[in-house]
């Protein structure tokens, strides 16, 4: 229901930009996802927010329907003036009855406050928009939008005259790759229209920013004209409510991408001797591939065969520890990731822990510990179905046969050359084989005879050669 509530609301706010038309028609009491003010009388205007929101949206894509941590990126938000274009009202929708045409002016950018960062010089102002790894996101194998919300204050701007002022706003990242966040494939840039109008205590001695109203804006994706709506014969600019999917002139602008697949790792006991209920003790250790960046991840057991022990110093990637987060369960598991992102498992045969939300780009190293008590293990793994070759521990390894020979307290690992692949389900299961072993006693009741034989033996051989050589000397 929660999901269905966030679509829902997505597309009311596309639904009110791409239906308000260029034309203005109505004077919305907020200004909110790109929505456009009215040409109206000066005294019926009830509008005087000043502050804009723009929305910025990443698809997360996720094998699972699943709630999935964010990524670590930050984005920086500056806005400089923009250039002249032209913009139009519809005919029908003023209240002259007759259509208006207008030249932006390019915006004013002293007083400006980008996410209430500093306010802007004369030049550019500017300010950051963070998603990090305590945010929690919706994903799903064919991507599911995720949007926050920026803003543009012009609380503190003093304008010098009524009209349509031209904003550019361009975006950049910190580091796209090292937080696995794939670039979006259009322009980094929008432009913003500020439809401004003097306010009821406009004051001609001295002017100040209280003078003035904010009634309406436009953001759009390229600097062009703004056309009415309908309009066949002119393609005017294409609206949109910020740095999100959109169209630009029949070309898809697709919104940044977070990629991440799943990782389940599964123990196995075979042979007359094992103990299948004993709790094996793993480790699972992140290292960077292409992603470097920091990432936090859930966590789904498979059932009460499997402990969870919270590690202290929490998974990190790249050397850069993951910070503690509160704790989420992800879809209808009962058992979800530790504030402190636990990686370091027990468990029991036919038991999984399933790491969730892991950034494409990630590889794996997963240690097994033998903590049973004098007994030696055979030891094999598949990555998926593959069957690979220990990297790694103190376990004796055969590389020709992939086996490892584990005796008590005996460690083997295995370390994947190369990251999974992006929105998958991968899987790492561990073997260990413990066959029955003779009784003790077949050793010592076999083993005087089989002296014996061998006596014999020598005490032939030795007889032997005597006798060839008495009878040479014959």
């Amino acid at each position: 229901m929660m999901k269905l509530q966030k679509i829902g609301s997505l597309l009311l706010v596309l639904a009110l930009v791409l239906t308000v038309s260029a034309a203005f028609a109505t004077s919305p009491t907020s200004l909110s996802g790109g929505e456009a003010g009215g040409y109206t009388s000066p005294d019926t205007q009830t509008v005087d927010d000043k502050v804009v929101s723009i929305q910025k949206e990443i698809t997360v894509f996720n094998p699972d329907e699943a709630l999935i941590y964010g990524p670590a990126i930050t984005y920086t938000y500056t806005v400089t003036p923009g250039t002249a274009v032209s913009v139009t009202d519809a005919t029908t929708d003023h209240s002259s009855g007759t259509a208006v045409s207008t030249t932006t002016i390019p915006g004013i950018i002293t007083g400006v406050k980008v996410n209430g960062g500093t306010a802007g010089t004369s030049e550019s102002a500017t300010g950051t928009l963070a998603w990090t790894n305590a945010d929690i996101l919706d994903a799903s194998a064919s991507g599911t939008a995720n949007s926050k919300a920026f803003t543009v204050d012009f609380s503190d701007v003093v304008f010098t005259q009524p009209g349509v002022y031209r904003y550019l706003i361009t975006e950049s990242a910190n580091a796209y790759t090292t937080s696995g966040v794939t670039e979006t494939t259009g322009t980094h840039t929008r432009y913003l229209d500020v439809y401004v109008m003097r306010s009821d205590v406009y004051d001609t001695a001295e002017i100040t920013s209280e003078d003035w109203r904010i009634y309406g804006y436009v953001c759009v994706i390229e600097n062009e004209d703004i056309t009415p709506d309908g309009d066949t014969t002119t393609a005017g600019a294409v609206k949109t409510n910020g740095f999100v999917t959109a169209t630009n002139d029949g070309t898809a602008v697709k919104a940044d991408e977070y990629h991440t697949y799943n990782l389940t790792v599964g123990k196995t006991l075979t042979g007359d001797a094992t103990m299948n209920s004993h709790k094996f003790p793993f480790d699972v250790a992140w290292t960077a591939d292409s992603a470097t960046g920091t990432f936090q991840f859930a966590v789904e057991e498979s059932d009460a065969a499997v402990t969870k022990t919270a590690q202290a110093a929490a998974t990190s990637v790249g050397g850069t520890a993951v910070a503690a987060n509160t704790l989420y369960k992800v879809g209808s598991a009962d058992a979800v990731g530790t504030a402190d992102k636990d990686g370091s498992p027990s468990i029991a045969n036919d038991s999984t822990v399933k790491y969730i939300g892991i950034p494409t780009g990630t590889k794996v190293t997963v240690t097994e510990t033998n903590n049973v008590t004098g007994t030696t293990y055979a030891t094999t793994a598949k990555d998926g179905d593959a069957d690979v070759a220990f990297t790694g521990g103190t376990a004796t390894l055969s590389n020709e046969n992939k086996t490892a020979t584990m005796s008590e307290n005996a460690t083997v690992a295995y370390a994947q050359a190369a990251a999974p692949a992006a929105d998958t389900n991968a899987a790492i299961q561990f073997t260990n084989t413990l066959s029955l072993i003779s009784p003790t006693g077949y050793v010592v009741r076999f083993a005087p005879y089989a002296l014996m034989l061998i006596g014999g033996i020598a005490l032939l051989i030795v007889a032997k050669k005597h006798r060839k050589h008495t009878e040479e000397d014959e």
